[in-house]
């Protein structure tokens, strides 16, 4: 069963009440026809992990089929960052939906190696593009 929130997702370098981040993780979201996208950038540390569990729980909720997270700009992530993406990764199996990071950086594949993380989580290469839909992202 899936739940659907139509609480609108944070703007880029935004909190869900719409104030400034104030930690060096910046993320933007993109909303999809079947599920959200959540490109990080930054730093995922015990400063931030809170704030972005929040976030990235708002999305994986407004999402029909699931959330991809792509990791492919984070410099840094430590223990508190991987039990987000344990934790989120059986809140999207228990709503029947999927969690899937892609665009691992070097600290981020390390880190899900280091803990055999990867072999629990689904982890492709880089975001794929829906049907119908090129990159949406412009480039940074």
């Amino acid at each position: 069963m899936s739940t659907r929130s139509d609480r609108p997702l944070p703007a880029t370098g935004e909190r869900l009440d719409g104030t400034p981040r104030s930690g060096v993780l910046d993320v933007a979201f993109e909303r999809r026809p079947q599920r959200v996208l959540a490109r990080l950038r930054g730093e995922i540390d015990l400063d931030d992990v809170a704030r972005l569990r929040s976030d990235l729980v708002v999305a994986l909720r407004s999402s029909p089929c699931g959330l991809d997270v792509d990791l492919s700009d984070v410099t840094f992530c430590d223990s508190q960052g991987l039990h987000l993406l344990t934790d989120l990764d059986r809140l999207a199996r228990q709503s029947g939906k999927t969690l899937v990071l892609t665009g691992l950086s070097r600290p981020v594949a390390r880190l899900l190696e280091v803990t055999g993380a990867r072999r629990a989580l689904t982890v492709r290469g880089r975001p794929e593009p829906e049907a119908g839909q090129g990159d949406a992202l412009p480039a940074r």
